[in-house]
């Protein structure tokens, strides 16, 4: 089995540094090698986003056995929210018991879960709490309850069961805007990773500003990652 062994590892377009990062995997998730190329290996993540990897940043190594609730410092290394370890990782780091849980536990609300990254800087690509682009912000919040959503804004959009407006959205939903996609939080509020305010941040879109006006002239649909409506 193949693993990410370093805290936040970019997923590329091309074999070398200089490409674009399409998306990034966290330390122990697990990963399919495809080939090899120099220095790099192209890989493909358990979304199905295929891209290259700095090969050394792959491992081998044990199932790991327990995912991270928030993110922590070890004196060697760092190990962001959702990184997933082993036994033989809890012993060498010695993670505190009260961020470790099961990798199986999904007892998670994402809504409440997402309120603890208010203020983490926006990153193009990015998939971490070191930062987060608008679409890996929720893919890994459902991730961690396990729930596997696609990698992109537009794919998340259409794998999702359309919500029928606003009076029908429930927290957790997600809002999609033209490019854009953000986590309902009820009330007409969204949290998102977003380029107005260069972070993670919350949003009353009934609130009449600009910025609301702005994003509600591009709105598209609102999705529900549970397909049960």
């Amino acid at each position: 089995m193949y693993f990410v062994g370093i805290s936040v590892a970019d997923i590329r377009k091309e074999p070398k540094f200089e490409s674009e990062r399409d998306s990034q995997l966290i330390y122990g998730e697990e990963l399919k090698v495809i080939s090899t190329h120099s220095d790099y290996s192209l890989i493909e993540g358990r979304d199905g986003l295929q891209g290259y990897m700095k090969s050394r940043l792959v491992v081998d190594g044990e199932p790991r056995a327990y995912k991270l609730k928030a993110s922590y410092i070890a004196e060697t290394a760092r190990f962001p929210f959702g990184s997933y370890v082993s036994r033989e990782d809890v012993n060498k780091y010695g993670f505190p018991g009260d961020i470790l849980t099961e990798i199986g536990n999904f007892d998670f609300s994402v809504p409440e879960l997402s309120r603890g990254f208010l203020g983490i800087p926006y990153l193009w690509g990015g998939t971490s709490d070191f930062g987060f682009d608008c679409s890996g912000f929720v893919q890994r919040l459902y991730r961690f309850i396990g729930k596997e959503l696609p990698r992109n804004a537009d794919w998340q959009r259409d794998f999702t069961a359309d919500v029928p407006g606003f009076e029908k959205a429930i927290p957790g939903d997600l809002v999609f805007f033209r490019n854009h996609v953000a986590l309902y939080l009820g009330n007409n509020r969204i949290i998102h990773a977003n380029g107005h305010d260069a972070s993670i941040s919350t949003t009353d879109l009934s609130d009449g500003s600009k910025y609301s006006r702005e994003l509600l002239s591009i709105f598209e649909k609102i999705g529900r990652v549970d397909k049960s409506l």
